[in-house]
């Protein structure tokens, strides 16, 4: 039997294992070479490059959220990605490398098998499909550790000499291969017929507009000085010309909570989303998504069944809670202020369970809770116990005793969790654990398209077009609280990165993307440093070489199997 392998000094293993990974659905006994150059072996061949998607999001998104300015410790405290104590030797590092690589492997291998499959309505579109797979994941790759091996073909035995290619290179392959994959001559479907879970050509245009920003950045300047000066004058302006084609002239007309229910996956918010279905993976309890068990207080174990997991590694910050001003309303649509006598009482019994604590907005007056309060027409506020979101004397719910926010992070039901990833359905209440929710993982939409064409603006000077970008984003329904439109207007005079990278957290809070903003925008070391709840020291964020940690360590297994040179990134 022909074998697939990794590359072994990247993938750290062969795929004699994933070769019986890719068998899943060989259920004949014709050898895997054949079977992939039929229709359906070709199609399994497909389904199993996006299943490898599912790896980066079945895990803590440590890599995605951890040491930034939002997210700080839960009740796990001394998350090691946090505080920059990382070397090369950690184990989340090396599994998110080896995952991209597994996945780039086996897009490389349905590209492979397309030339030589039989021929079908669906195979070029297939070959673009896994086009589309390996450009993702190398996007993830070079935003967190900057220059790798650009490999494009598929290997059929262990190659084990990989040099990393310039920062330029890797930006340049990105770039074509969206520009190609967006463009009349792909074979992407559109949106329109693709469904959320297809690679398509609109979300091939977002990437394409986030592949431009990212670069824009990468100017030589501030921190970004460590990486190779590789920005080009027209980035940003391509940039907001793409985020302008994938948008495509539409406002957003769902909410926050509409366009992230998970009744409603397939809606016209969502350009891609990661795919998670109980008949697609083989343990619906531990292969779900992780995103569900994130950002918020810990919510008890067995004992209390209706209560979501919650694994502890990463409770919202004050400072994002901070940022919802009085006439924001995402704010309920992000947050589960309204915690009932369970959980997930809040969807199924939402007039007849009562509420047992109300976490108070951090506008909220003494006059606003009052209000609140008395506003029960259905006598489920008798007994709440009110936790204001503040820095100094808010009530533990645990205890009933006035608690520092940073205490309440790590007690039991200490803050607000964020809900816009609730999995409410009976199976995955029943399933109950860090990894049951069958929720989609959202990575591609509408919102966040608004938000790179307004920062592409910024950095091309255009403040009037930013702001015009914001206030459409605003124009969501259920953003604007009634009587607060001038509020919430945005004029060119508020634009600029900080406000940029505040809008984005409160339109993108618990989406995977905060320390790659930071990172992009030349702003990590300083939000880590100044924000972070949980005190990062500058210090910790410089290396023994001097240099910052703005990248993440090549794996040190990577770099030992590898026969090439490989240099470590700075600050390692």
């Amino acid at each position: 039997m022909k074998k697939i392998y990794f590359i072994m000094a990247l993938g750290l293993a062969t795929l004699s294992g994933c070769s019986d990974f890719l068998d899943q659905n060989n259920k004949s006994n014709v050898p895997s070479a054949e079977f992939y150059q039929t229709s359906a072996g070709f199609a399994s061949l497909t389904n199993s490059a996006y299943s490898t998607l599912r790896e980066l999001y079945n895990a803590q998104p440590q890599l995605f959220v951890a040491g930034t300015d939002l997210y700080a410790d839960g009740k796990s405290q001394g998350v090691v990605m946090s505080q920059y104590t990382f070397t090369a030797d950690e184990g989340i590092i090396k599994n998110f490398y080896v995952s991209c690589f597994k996945g780039i492997q086996l897009a490389n291998s349905v590209i492979s098998y397309g030339d030589i499959t039989e021929d079908s309505s669906v195979r070029l579109q297939y070959v673009d499909e896994a086009r589309f797979i390996r450009a993702w994941y190398y996007f993830q790759l070079v935003q967190q550790f900057g220059p790798v091996a650009l490999n494009k073909q598929m290997f059929d035995h262990a190659e084990m000499s990989h040099e990393r290619a310039s920062l330029a290179d890797v930006y340049k392959f990105i770039i074509e291969e969206f520009e190609y994959l967006a463009s009349s001559e792909s074979h992407l479907m559109e949106r329109a017929n693709s469904g959320v879970g297809r690679a398509n050509k609109r979300a091939a245009t977002f990437y394409l507009a986030k592949t431009y920003l990212t670069r824009g950045w990468l100017d030589g300047t501030d921190y970004e000085a460590q990486e190779e000066n590789i920005a080009q004058n027209s980035d940003f302006a391509n940039a907001a010309k793409y985020a302008l084609e994938a948008i495509n002239g539409e406002i957003p007309f769902l909410s926050i909570e509409e366009a992230f229910d998970v009744e409603n996956e397939e809606n016209n918010e969502i350009f891609w989303s990661i795919q998670f279905n109980s008949a697609a993976v083989e343990d619906p309890v531990k292969d779900g998504s992780y995103q569900q068990a994130q950002f918020g207080a810990y919510l008890g174990g067995s004992e209390k069944p209706r209560n979501k997991a919650i694994d502890g590694c990463f409770a919202p910050s004050l400072r994002l809670q901070q940022m919802y001003s009085r006439g924001d309303a995402r704010l309920e649509q992000t947050f589960m202020l309204e915690f009932h006598t369970s959980y997930f009482d809040y969807y199924s019994a939402p007039t007849s369970s009562s509420i047992i604590y109300y976490y108070a907005p951090a506008w909220a007056t003494d006059e606003d809770i009052a209000a609140w309060k008395a506003d029960d027409p259905y006598g489920i506020k008798k007994n709440t116990l009110v936790s204001k979101t503040i820095a100094d004397g808010g009530i533990a719910p645990s205890n009933g005793a006035p608690a520092t926010y940073k205490d309440r992070r790590s007690q039991d039901y200490g803050n607000a969790c964020i809900k816009k990833f609730d999995d409410y359905s009976e199976t995955s209440i029943a399933n109950r654990n860090s990894t049951c929710s069958m929720h989609d993982v959202v990575v591609a939409r509408l919102g966040e398209t608004y938000l790179i064409a307004a920062e592409a603006y910024l950095k091309m000077g255009k403040t009037e077009e930013a702001a015009q970008m914001i206030n459409k984003l605003r124009q969501r329904p259920g953003t604007i609280r009634k009587g607060y439109t001038t509020e919430m207007t945005v004029t060119s005079n508020d634009i600029n990165i900080d406000f940029i990278l505040d809008e984005r957290a409160r339109e993108l809070a618990g989406e995977y993307v905060r320390w790659t903003d930071l990172k992009r925008t030349h702003t990590l070391v300083e939000y880590a440093t100044k924000y972070n709840e949980d005190g990062i020291k500058e210090s910790a964020m410089i290396g023994p070489d001097g240099k910052y940690k703005i990248l993440r360590p090549i794996p040190q297994a990577a770099i030992d199997l590898n026969q090439a040179k490989v240099t470590q990134n700075p600050g390692y």
